[in-house]
């Protein structure tokens, strides 16, 4: 019984590692129930690739219009996207020591590992003040190495992942 918890307890440190985390933050005055339309600011800095660009692009379109909201070309809402991959390190380390009280002998081993990760973030604003009022950002390992199918999948999970959380749950 011991050994099966054990196993369970790994099982969910592993998974959690890998999973995205999401945050959220938007203006508390916001009546999102008046933001029906949407279009996008220009797609130009995102710090994605032009193919990963248009991935977003086009997941957010399918997901938003799936939702009710409408792609209009004077919108309730304007998104901005932009993506920043870096190399995010491990804070696990252990020590090994060995000595005495003078002339002792010592060692630390501390392993560190890093993981590529991705930060895509999507903002919506306002489409008359362009006053921002929803930012998602979704943090996730990044395999750099997908490719088409699997590359897509990977761009609509990040996004799938945002747009749980909009609009925010209303406080009670």
């Amino acid at each position: 019984m011991k050994a099966s918890f054990s196993l369970l307890l790994i099982i969910l440190l592993v998974i959690s590692c890998n999973t995205p985390k999401v945050f959220t933050d938007y203006a508390a005055e916001t009546n999102f129930e008046e933001y029906k339309s949407f279009n996008f600011y220009a797609i130009e800095n995102s710090g994605l690739s032009p193919l990963d660009g248009d991935r977003v692009y086009v997941t957010l379109v399918d997901s938003l219009v799936a939702r009710g909201f409408e792609e209009k070309l004077i919108p309730d809402f304007k998104i901005n996207f932009y993506a920043e991959v870096f190399d995010q390190t491990s804070n696990s380390n252990f020590g090994i020591g060995i000595g005495g009280y003078a002339g002792g002998i010592g060692t630390m081993v501390s392993p560190q590992s890093s993981k590529r990760t991705i930060a895509l973030t999507v903002e919506f604003a306002d489409g008359l003040t362009n006053n921002l009022f929803w930012q998602g950002v979704v943090e996730a390992r990044f395999k750099e190495n997908l490719k088409g199918k699997a590359r897509e999948e990977f761009i609509q999970s990040l996004v799938g992942e945002i747009l749980q959380k909009y609009p925010p749950e209303p406080k009670k």
